[in-house]
């Protein structure tokens, strides 16, 4: 490679090396960084489209199973508790945001040592004479502790460390170039890149084991209780245009089958290419949102007619600590999206908007469900009976734990729409290409398999094509065998699926600053996407509440009656 063209500049008393202002090196790296990239990001999205794929994610089965928890543990505690969930999932997505620059930033170092090697001898001798010039000035010791203060680098003449001086000022001069994310890396590949050496390749392997138990389980429940929801809703509308009875059991099978034939080409394209078909699940799905609060105000102003503000008030649980755990359980599968990050943040077209995103889909998510909720205890808050009446005109009855079976007697539109309302758990379909999608990328980064390009096909003989039916196979096979799978999703869950969503971002992130020599209190370098929770004080919060999280768990699992 010929070396690089330099125009003479004017010294800056904060730069040793001139290159690092030099934009043909800069543009060297990065063409050498862009080769190296072996999961590329594929088409990009915008910022309504990330908060689209967030909350595709998070208006899961969490909002039908939350007015049960809040009827359990009374509006305000309820409240509180999946504010202060939401609060801690995102200062750790915060965490995962920041590893994955840093992650990106590795390959770029990597890229940078790549194409200095290749560079003229005259380029090289001009780097040993800068910091030579540096280490015998009187400047050195400020430059010491303002620009390249750690233990990996001293000022001595050349003796093999040009390199990383170097590198850690170029780092300090080019951080959108260094830290822009370029590559897709899955959570567990983050790990890998970051935990090499002794005991932490095996936090590396835990890491991918926690992750692959955890997405294994949430398609495995995912795809049971889409087919349920779907048999379901199909044998009410069979019996409501008068046909009669169907085998229920056969119409759940062809529904494995046909959900399986649906998901499956979607989960050959990378997460971008989805974005047709989750924008039409995603507005079924606020329809049927809209519908509940719709229908609950409805109740809610009935009873107001019929009972003073005063009584209904007196009515509604504000704190019970006893259905505690209902609630928090419910709170901790909704936020815990942290291994789909990669796929969610990476593409967005300006990544810096990656919190905002974030925090824009959590506060929505957010009001949703403390409304939903809220108009549930008030709206069948005087209901007597235990359950609902399955047919249109029916009675309606007490909060169920599936909120949406509280609709089955709604007669709107001869009982349509109520059925609507009972397919709404089958929406879930949408989230199976993304959590099968991540599954896949994860195993392929552990298994060292390249991934597919996102603009280009995938053959179903290929090892991606193999690894995605690897993917999809075992938890459509689950649900032909049975549907009893929620005792195995509450433990893989409880435990792996926390520790993703607490610990694992925290974990990386921690070691990520390591190894680029960031962990420093007063580092002030202007990173993308740089957490302002990573210290000490937001990580003594995170393993608390981690800690409080597993007792709770525990004690549900293992000690409750």
């Amino acid at each position: 490679m010929a070396a690089a063209t330099e125009e003479p500049m004017p010294s800056e008393p904060s730069r040793i090396f001139p290159q690092t202002k030099n934009a043909d090196f800069q543009r060297q790296f990065s063409l050498a960084a862009d080769q190296r990239i072996k999961n590329p990001l594929g088409s990009k999205m915008k910022f309504s489209e990330g908060v689209l794929f967030m909350m595709n994610s998070l208006t899961g089965l969490s909002l039908l199973t939350l007015p049960y928890g809040f009827a359990q543990a009374g509006l305000l505690l309820g409240a509180l508790i999946i504010m202060g969930c939401m609060i801690i999932s995102f200062i750790t997505a915060t965490f995962m945001c920041e590893a994955l620059t840093i992650a990106n930033a590795l390959e770029y170092e990597a890229a940078e040592k790549q194409v200095l090697e290749h560079q003229a001898p005259e380029v090289r001798q001009a780097l040993r004479d800068a910091i030579d010039e540096v280490a015998r000035g009187d400047e050195s010791n400020s430059m010491r502790k303002k620009l390249l203060d750690f233990n990996a680098v001293d000022f001595r003449p050349f003796r093999g460390q040009t390199l990383e001086v170097f590198q850690a000022e170029n780092r300090v001069k080019n951080p959108d170039r260094e830290f822009k994310i370029c590559e897709r890396v899955e959570l567990g590949a983050v790990g890998e890149r970051v935990l090499k050496k002794g005991s932490d390749k095996v936090i590396a392997a835990t890491i991918y084991v926690m992750i692959l138990s955890f997405t294994y389980g949430t398609v495995s429940a995912l795809v049971v209780t889409v087919n349920q929801s779907l048999a379901h809703t199909l044998l009410g509308a069979w019996r409501l245009i008068g046909y009669g009875e169907l085998n229920a059991n056969e119409v759940y099978t062809c529904c494995v089958i046909v959900v399986f034939f649906i998901t499956l080409p979607l989960c050959f394209k990378n997460l971008q290419n989805t974005k047709a078909f989750t924008v039409v699940i995603m507005w079924c799905r606020f329809l049927a949102i809209a519908i509940l609060l719709l229908v609950g105000i409805y109740k809610c102003i009935e009873r107001l007619e019929r009972e003073s503000l005063g009584s209904i008030l007196q009515d509604v649980p504000l704190w019970k600590p006893s259905g505690f755990v209902a609630v928090f359980g419910n709170s901790v599968f909704l936020c815990g999206i942290h291994h789909y990050l990669p796929s969610m943040i990476s593409p967005l077209k300006e990544q810096t908007q990656a919190p905002k995103v974030i925090i824009t889909a959590f506060s929505s998510c957010y009001l949703l469900i403390v409304s939903i909720c809220a108009t549930a205890l008030v709206a069948w808050g005087e209901e007597t009976w235990s359950k609902c009446s399955s047919r249109p005109g029916g009675h309606y009855c007490q909060i169920q734990p599936l909120y949406n079976l509280n609709f089955a007697p709604l007669s709107l539109a001869g009982g349509s729409v109520a059925l609507f309302l009972l397919a709404y758990p089958a929406m879930a379909i949408a989230s199976i290409p993304i959590a099968a999608i991540t599954t896949r990328n994860t195993m392929g980064q552990w298994l060292q398999v390249k991934p597919p390009d996102p603009e280009a096909g995938v053959s179903l003989c290929s090892k991606t094509g193999c690894l995605t039916l690897a993917v999809l196979v075992p938890p459509f096979t689950v649900a032909l065998i049975t549907t009893d799978v929620q005792a195995v999703i509450q433990y893989v869950g409880g435990y792996a699926g926390l520790s993703v969503s607490f610990l694992c971002p925290m974990i990386l992130l921690i070691r990520c600053r390591q190894i680029l020599h960031l962990e420093k209190v007063n580092d002030s370098t202007k990173r993308p996407l740089k957490s302002r929770f990573a210290n000490t004080a937001g990580y003594t919060v995170v393993t608390m509440l981690y800690l409080f999280a597993l007792y709770m768990v525990t004690k549900r699992l293992f000690f409750s009656n």
